[in-house]
């Protein structure tokens, strides 16, 4: 019996999201159509992080990282956002299909037989 794999149960949770996200800024950063200027947004942002002079704690650094990468996934061109999410989205299709039924199982030892367990007589 096959059943179609529910598309809803593809991709959800937050873990999944962040990993999308995080692919799609990669194929941005390597994708030409993009512009140069646009890809020092998130570099800055990422300088700003290592920036040894800053504010004591890390919450500014976490605020300017991801303002940078959202302004930067926002200015880029949305053909090529939308062409890059689509490529990260895609699932192969195919069915799911039931387990086969586990065969029944018999619990014994195995040995190599001898000559006279067999109870064959050979002759020389």
């Amino acid at each position: 019996m096959t059943q179609p794999r529910p598309r809803n149960t593809l991709g959800h949770g937050i873990m999944h999201e962040i990993g999308l996200e995080a692919n799609l800024l990669v194929k941005l950063m390597t994708d030409r159509r993009v512009s140069i200027l646009l890809k020092l947004i998130p570099i800055a942002g990422l300088l700003y992080v290592i920036n040894p002079i800053d504010f004591p704690g890390p919450l500014d650094d976490v605020v300017v990282l991801v303002f940078a990468l959202v302004i930067f996934v926002e200015l880029c061109p949305r053909t090529v956002v939308n062409e890059q999410r689509k490529k990260l989205r895609q699932v192969i299709p195919g069915d799911w299909h039931a387990a086969p039924p586990e065969p029944d199982v018999i619990d014994g030892k195995f040995r190599e037989p001898e000559d006279k367990d067999q109870g064959v007589h050979r002759d020389p």
